[in-house]
């Protein structure tokens, strides 16, 4: 699963739905020699969340007609028109709830078998590592989805564009009900916890069973762990707090930075461990930047954070902030 997440990035590349509109160049351009540039064509891809009220809906959009929301989801943008689009559905508590139900049951069954101090061991050492690579591949998973495609892509494209309308609008993610938030990443890992439980049934090792269902769990939930990063601490439940101060979870200080124009590191979102060694000491000497320039020579695409982000790309100021 870890090799899938971790494979994802390289995947949109070299899909023929991939097409880059940067300027090509054999490393990262400085940022006087892109303001040098004559010309320079600008991204396809763009993604728009709407104002997290209602009324502020009206006051900030009241020029967006039918015609034009119809337009831009032609386009394959992302358009929330209103703060039902925020809410948890029957739906979206079925696939979560179930997906979840699946996991738990997986990691019963292997808990189950723990009747030695090494099968304990064995456990912790398992959810110990599924915590971690779940950290990375995440990370892999937002580097890809930040970098490459549009929301054209197929299969990625849905979350592509909503990656990318979330650095326009990253505040809608914390106005989402949870079960919203997080049921499409539940949802498809569905069959994959059907598979794990069916396994552990099966009498796979204590290891396996606690390892599987703990990483495929931290995946799913790493978008609300990313939600709770958006928040202010009086925004959270005491516990969430105490997980992000104790660096068990992502927090808003240490996401923070990752919004920051080009936006080229600080991508994991579960707990961040991962960080120093993906990012190293600069963005130069990182995984990503020996990634990137692997993805280019090889299919000649560049990512996004190569070059200074369009205006469609920098944060917009929340509606209700400005004095």
């Amino acid at each position: 699963m870890s090799t899938s997440l971790a494979s994802t990035a390289m995947a949109l590349a070299s899909s023929g739905a991939l097409s880059s509109r940067h300027t090509v160049g054999q490393s990262r351009p400085s940022a006087a020699a892109l303001r040098a540039a004559p010309s320079r064509r600008r991204l396809v891809v763009s993604a728009v969340a709407a104002p997290f009220r209602e009324e502020e809906a009206v006051a900030q959009q009241a020029d967006l007609s039918a015609a034009a929301v119809a337009a831009a989801a032609s386009r394959g943008r992302v358009v929330l028109e209103s703060a039902d689009e925020l809410r948890s559905t029957w739906v979206h508590r079925a696939w979560v709830g179930g997906a979840t139900a699946l996991m738990a049951g997986t990691l019963a069954t292997g808990l189950a078998q723990v009747d030695s101090s090494g099968a304990a061991v064995s456990a912790g050492a398992a959810a110990l590592a599924a915590y971690f690579l779940a950290d990375v591949g995440t990370a892999f998973y937002h580097w890809g989805v930040d970098n490459y495609g549009d929301a054209n892509t197929p299969i990625f494209g849905g979350q592509i564009a909503a990656f990318q309308g979330h650095h326009q609008r990253p505040w809608t993610i914390t106005e989402r009900e949870f079960c919203n938030n997080v049921h499409k990443l539940f949802a498809p890992a569905t069959p994959f916890a059907a598979v794990l439980l069916g396994s552990a049934a099966a009498g796979a090792p204590v290891w396996w069973d606690v390892w599987s269902s703990t990483f495929l769990f931290l995946c799913c939930m790493s978008q609300q762990m990313h939600a709770w990063s958006h928040m202010k601490k009086s925004e959270l439940h005491p516990a969430v707090v105490a997980l992000q101060e104790s660096g068990l979870m992502i927090s808003r200080r240490d996401h923070g930075a990752h919004h920051k124009a080009p936006f080229d590191c600080k991508y994991s979102i579960v707990s961040g461990w991962c960080t120093p060694l993906l990012d190293g000491d600069c963005p130069e000497n990182s995984v990503w930047s020996k990634l990137e320039q692997y993805v280019y020579q090889h299919w000649g695409v560049e990512p996004r954070s190569w070059h200074e982000p369009q205006a469609d790309w920098l944060e917009e100021e929340r509606p209700g902030t400005s004095a």
